[in-house]
């Protein structure tokens, strides 16, 4: 079902969560630009994460309404919306162990596929031509963020900050349109910090829609077009990174720590 918003590559209308007595999301609406990159940051409690996680399916909200594209998904699961261009890369970082960096980004790949079961025992040539699509798809995303040179290296032997750069891979071999990231940056030192800023910036030039979770504030202001502040699960502020570093509201919330 298409909905007014078709403008909008992510639209989240009234969405509320509740954790018993806990309000965790209140009320929140806004709408993303096709091709933009929106940080959602706020202080600890503030609803981030589960604002990500209801807009990914991993959690069901309990009001309100999500569109991706126009198509009101409110009610799909999370495969479903994988399926339909919404990808998700979850803050923890933990790679299919004994196999390589390749085979891991292949993985993405099931939301696309169509061989079933049958077609992988006799390999028609439409299987063949889709195993050849899945090894370029895997690769080029694994090239978008430098771990092409990696490629047969055993996953579980990289460090922190390329697992990190695997995940965002792997996501990517989705084809996605629209991308959430849970906190990409946490953990990492300044280098590796640098170096998801460029693949950040980089798929921004290609249009991809882009929403992140982030508690860095110096990593927000070098990327974000947009910067969406929580806080107690409502939104408080709303607007470019510049405008948003001078609210007395989000200084409030940080207790005078928030530096943009």
């Amino acid at each position: 079902m298409r909905g007014a918003g078709d403008g909008a590559a992510c639209r989240v209308e009234g969405v509320s969560k509740a954790f018993g007595a806990v309000r965790a999301v209140r009320d929140v609406s806004f709408a993303v630009e096709p091709g933009s990159l929106t940080c959602l940051i706020g202080p600890n409690g503030a609803g981030k994460s589960t604002l990500l996680h209801c807009i990914s399916g991993f959690l069901r909200h309990d009001a309100g309404r999500i569109e991706i594209e126009g198509t009101d998904v409110s009610r799909w699961p999370a495969h479903r919306r994988a399926r339909n261009g919404l990808g998700t890369v979850f803050q923890t970082t933990r790679p299919l162990e004994r196999l390589d960096v390749w085979t891991n980004a292949m993985v993405g790949c099931h939301a696309w596929t169509r061989s079933d079961f049958l077609a992988g025992i006799l390999r028609p040539p439409r299987q063949r031509r889709e195993e050849r699509e899945i090894r370029e798809a895997s690769r080029e995303a694994l090239a978008l963020v430098g771990l092409e040179q990696r490629l047969l290296d055993a996953a579980d032997a990289l460090p922190i900050g390329q697992l990190r750069l695997l995940s965002i891979a792997r996501v990517l071999a989705q084809r996605p349109r629209v991308l959430l990231l849970d906190e990409p940056v946490a953990g990492l030192r300044a280098a590796e910090k640098r170096q998801l800023t460029t693949v950040f910036r980089d798929l921004r030039e290609r249009g991809l829609t882009q929403v992140l979770v982030e508690h860095d504030m110096q990593f927000v202001g070098s990327v974000a077009d947009r910067v969406i502040v929580l806080d107690r699960g409502a939104v408080i502020a709303d607007g470019p990174p510049e405008q948003v570093r001078g609210d007395e509201r989000v200084i409030s919330a940080y207790l005078g720590t928030a530096v943009l």
